[in-house]
């Protein structure tokens, strides 16, 4: 949670710098910040297979072990993926708040 609200907080600053800085407007910047949230979430699920499949490779598959959970999943909690990995889908959870959040403010404004 800390991770989230800290990523929110310093990408909305860069935003707002980057928005001043290069004359852009509010859309071109909130998409650039979906953008950076798939990418980062891409290389988190890039990296967590990687890191699985190195560590553990007999856990690399989803094959169900018990109902409803695959063997991947077996590996939660464990150490085998580094904490710096899970902080990139944090900070990509905080790229795609601070993409949608000011919209949602707007809304919210126009409704009352």
């Amino acid at each position: 949670m800390r991770v989230t609200l800290f990523g929110v907080f310093v990408l909305a600053v860069v935003a707002m710098r980057v928005t001043r800085y290069f004359k852009l407007e509010k859309w071109q910047v909130s998409i650039g910040l979906l953008v950076l949230a798939v990418v980062l979430y891409l290389v988190n699920i890039a990296l967590i297979q990687l890191f699985i499949k190195k560590r553990t490779p007999n856990f690399a598959s989803n094959d169900e072990v018990v109902p409803d959970v695959q063997a991947w999943e077996l590996t939660a909690g464990l150490g085998i993926v580094p904490k710096w990995v899970s902080w990139i889908g944090l900070l990509a959870i905080s790229a795609l708040i601070t993409a949608v959040l000011p919209w949602v403010i707007e809304l919210i404004k126009l409704l009352f």
